[in-house]
């Protein structure tokens, strides 16, 4: 787990569905510790936003 980019990037109180879509994409490209909820993932299906890989450490 990155924890510095845990501590520099905490999701907002009753985040939109945009901010839960861009933080997720966020974290799966500095972090990934763990999966993007299916409820993201659908969404970015719909918007035809690819997941990025995970970072390599």
């Amino acid at each position: 787990m990155n924890k510095d980019w845990h501590n520099a990037h905490v999701m907002p109180e009753r985040a939109t569905l945009d901010q839960r879509v861009a933080w997720h994409l966020d974290h799966a490209a500095h972090c990934a510790c763990r999966p993007i909820p299916d409820s993201v993932l659908k969404v970015l299906a719909e918007r035809g936003i690819a997941v990025p890989p995970p970072p390599q450490h």
